[in-house]
């Protein structure tokens, strides 16, 4: 990381003690005042209830921020879509672009495709916050498709994750916005088989699933950790690297894998179980465009009947691509890779498209 100007820091000072203590990690002095305000907001309306002196607490804020303390586990919340979420140390902070590709999956689904089950049962695999979960649950009826209920389970395999999970839930419930979020509920699970495991004491995936009696789901959702040991020590910030969870990050595999297949250890797995389920639809969060590649051509071993990639920002369907029989969706960083079976194809305004004969006939 360059050196910041000593310009940059000597003005910061002048103007305010605190802001050059937050420009040390957000590198620009507009960025830092708007981190500044609301880190001071949060400290009077804290110390509202607390009755205490805001100014301290302000003080230690800032230092814990210049040290590169993530602003969401300061300010214990994060905006995801138009949901706040609640954020904790221990648990991955939610992005914005999760939200933006989440977003655009649900309205990827067609108010008039009546082969819609009256039920949608979906599955959040890796949920951490519940944010994808709790957002697919605040967009879908706003689609105003056949669908009557959604059955919504959301899996972490670290516990704490699960506990905040359910607290972001019942935070949004207690709104009394979103009635769908009646049928959500979150497990602790963990997705590989117990003689694929390294965490022997959690139940895994399918035994949770067969105890509720629910073995069948549409539609599963994935962000699951995919970022290799090399790409975290490189491409990842100093905040994240040392101050998120690591486990959400980075897969814990076997000894002797090459760093490119260490990333990409959950996704033949999550592949796996959405057969084991019957799932009909498919969407994988990825790092980059060569991990979307590698996912796709996974899915197609699968002989799933549609694969598409997503980058980043998907404003429009000019911005289209292939890279050999996989259509590649919109500008910037692959984000995304969506799955469908012949039977949701309509589900998704997807009619007639496939993979299994070369380029989309649609």
């Amino acid at each position: 990381m360059p050196r910041l100007p000593s310009r940059l820091v000597a003005q910061a000072s002048q103007r305010n003690p605190l802001l050059a203590l937050v420009l040390r990690t957000c590198r620009d002095p507009t960025s830092a005042a708007l981190e500044l305000k609301w880190l001071r907001d949060y400290a009077v309306q804290h110390c509202v209830h607390t009755r205490g002196n805001w100014r301290p607490l302000l003080f230690r804020l800032c230092a814990a921020r210049s040290r590169g303390y993530p602003l969401q586990y300061l300010l214990g919340s994060e905006f995801f879509g138009d949901l706040e979420i609640k954020c904790k140390p221990g648990v991955l902070i939610p992005r914005s672009e999760t939200a933006t590709a989440v977003t655009h999956f649900v309205n990827q689904f067609n108010p008039a495709a009546f082969n819609l089950p009256p039920r949608l049962r979906v599955l959040d695999l890796c949920t951490g916050t519940g944010c994808i979960s709790l957002l697919f649950a605040h967009l879908f009826p706003k689609q105003r498709t056949p669908v009557k209920a959604l059955q919504i389970v959301g899996v972490d395999i670290a516990p704490e994750a699960v506990q905040l999970a359910e607290e972001n839930r019942r935070a949004l419930l207690d709104q009394a916005a979103i009635s769908s979020l009646q049928n959500l509920r979150y497990i602790q699970a963990d997705l590989f088989p117990p003689e694929e495991s390294q965490q022997t004491s959690v139940p895994s995936l399918i035994g949770r699933l067969e105890a509720l009696g629910q073995l069948e789901w549409d539609v599963i959702l994935s962000n699951p950790p995919y970022i290799s040991p090399n790409g975290f020590n490189r491409d990842t910030s100093r905040s994240v690297r040392n101050f998120e969870p690591k486990l959400a990050l980075v897969p814990m595999a076997a000894n002797g894998l090459a760093d490119a297949d260490h990333g990409d250890v959950f996704y033949p797995r999550i592949l796996e179980i959405a057969d084991q389920v019957g799932g009909k639809v498919v969407l994988l969060e990825v790092a980059d465009l060569d991990q979307a590649e590698r996912v796709a051509a996974m899915a197609l071993r699968y002989d799933w009947e549609g694969v598409e990639i997503w980058r980043d920002e998907l404003f429009s369907h000019d911005d289209t691509k292939y890279i050999g029989r996989i259509r590649v969706l919109g500008t910037g960083h692959g984000r995304s890779v969506l799955c469908w079976r012949k039977a949701a194809s309509s589900w998704l305004r997807r009619d007639g498209e496939s993979n299994t004969t070369g380029v989309a006939s649609g």
